[in-house]
């Protein structure tokens, strides 16, 4: 099914620029989560990062862009370009050395995108799929944008002007006035946007409901992870699903990420994850909702088993 949207072939790795010895070995076996937005990649990510060697950078949106501003979220492999690799690789290998940790976690919902531009910029790291039924997702995914999508938060605002660089300001500054601009003047701009980027999204926001977008934002982040992690060998890629979170399957993935267990990641778990909230969102769905979804991901819910 997915062949006809998603190239499956791994690409060959770029010629990194050097960092020094010292810097480098920050950067051994990264772990990367994705997953469509509202699946569990920010449990993911708390439960690993509470691991005490590992460095936690939780959705550096600028610094993934870093060199292909003008671009959507699905990133290529030729979009890895040195400078490219060498300042990201730069502002994470300095995040972890400050940290007193050993390894990186790293976790932003747009890198289910552009695993393979990923994999340039870090060779070898380890990815952690968290999928989630495409219904919850896209009914979470619309309420998150409803809610974040206009204003912009003071210390979200700290965090992104600590992460740009002068030169992105012209890209990032219409975002901001997007989201400052007051709904009577908002026709004046194009909306807001939430999430990730997946290509054309300002178009369909005109020509769709926003339930349809946020739909497609699932099944297309899904895909294009499953797509290209299959590729990998099952020692640097793992799909697991919120619905099936357990203290069982959380010792698997410990495993898979090569980490001792813990019992801080064990508490972590105990105190955060609620099964009860990872399927409430179907049932009260209206009907017209479930429509506009089953419209655009049907197939993909299917496949993965979440539609008879």
């Amino acid at each position: 099914m997915m062949g006809s949207y998603w190239s499956t072939t791994p690409a060959k790795p770029v010629t990194l620029a050097k960092m020094a010895p010292e810097m480098e070995e920050f950067l051994e076996r990264p772990i990367i989560v994705v997953g469509a937005p509202r699946s569990g990649t920010t449990l993911m990510g708390d439960l690993l990062s509470a691991h005490p060697t590992l460095a936690h950078v939780e959705e550096p949106r600028l610094t993934w862009r870093y060199g292909n501003d003008a671009k959507s979220d699905m990133l290529r492999p030729a979009d890895a370009r040195p400078d490219v690799c060498r300042f990201i690789r730069g502002r994470f290998a300095a995040t972890v050395r400050q940290s007193g940790k050993q390894r990186l976690i790293e976790k932003t919902p747009s890198n289910s995108l552009r695993m393979e531009f990923v994999e340039q910029v870090l060779p070898g790291c380890l990815f952690v799929h968290i999928i989630r039924d495409g219904v919850e997702s896209s009914l979470a995914i619309r309420r998150f944008w409803q809610q974040h999508a206009r204003g912009v938060k003071p210390r979200k605002l700290l965090e992104r002007l600590r992460e740009m660089n002068p030169w992105q300001l012209p890209y990032y500054g219409r975002e901001f006035a997007r989201r400052i601009m007051p709904r009577p003047l908002s026709g004046l701009v194009r909306p807001p946007v939430w999430g990730p980027r997946i290509p054309g999204i300002e178009s369909l926001l005109k020509e769709l409901e926003l339930i349809e977008v946020c739909a497609l934002q699932w099944r297309t982040c899904v895909e294009a992870a499953c797509a290209y992690g299959r590729t990998l060998p099952p020692d640097r890629y793992l799909e697991c699903r919120l619905e099936e979170m357990s203290p069982e399957l959380l010792k698997s993935i410990l495993e898979f990420c090569q980490l001792e267990p813990s019992s801080e990641v064990d508490a972590t778990f105990a105190r955060d994850f609620d099964m009860g909230k990872t399927r409430h969102r179907r049932d009260i769905a209206s009907a017209e909702d479930l429509e506009l979804i089953h419209k655009w991901t049907l197939t993909t819910l299917q496949w993965l088993g979440y539609a008879s």
